[in-house]
């Protein structure tokens, strides 16, 4: 499963980190340290709600309709990412009070010792534009984010997009 894990993490750095011919700024080649760190103690605090989760489903689960409620493993592997980075985006404080991704937060982790000007400012347009879409698709009643799941879920698909909208605005498209 880590290993699977990993391969997403690191499948999303490439897509963020890649190489392009057209550049207007300079992606960082790695991630910085403290990221990593935390990343670590994200990946036990999941592996420990995801054995839990597990145990819970299979005492509670009797049924073969409830079985094929289930995601796919793809939708799997992106809910574990999504808990990943919604893990590190909390202990990096880069959510509010309810768990979602604010823009300053967002905005200091990914620029964290970065000095390219326009990096930076291609960091806050991409996390502007993607929490406004997040919020449009996920916050639809108050109690939106107190439902199980959704805080990963948002936390993948804001750093997909903040992923491919750097890419864009550096001139990098995949």
């Amino acid at each position: 499963m880590y290993g699977k894990l990993l391969f997403v993490v690191a499948f999303c750095v490439v897509v963020v980190l890649g190489e392009a011919k057209n550049r207007k700024c300079n992606i960082p080649p790695t991630a910085p340290k403290k990221i990593e760190k935390v990343i670590n103690q994200c990946q036990d605090e999941i592996k420990v709600a995801i054995l839990a989760e597990a145990l819970q489903a299979a005492s509670i689960i009797d049924s073969p309709k409830k079985r094929s409620k289930r995601e796919t493993f793809t939708e799997e592997e992106k809910r574990i990412a999504g808990c990943l980075l919604h893990c590190v985006y909390r202990k990096m404080k880069a959510v509010n009070d309810k768990g979602f991704p604010t823009v300053e937060g967002l905005v200091s982790l990914y620029t964290e010792g970065i000095e390219d000007k326009e990096y930076i400012l291609a960091t806050l347009q991409s996390v502007n534009v993607c929490l406004a879409k997040a919020q449009k698709e996920f916050i639809t009643t108050p109690q939106s984010l107190e439902e199980q799941g959704k805080t990963c879920e948002i936390a993948y698909d804001v750093f997909d997009c903040v992923s491919e909208k750097i890419g864009e605005f550096c001139g990098q498209t995949p």
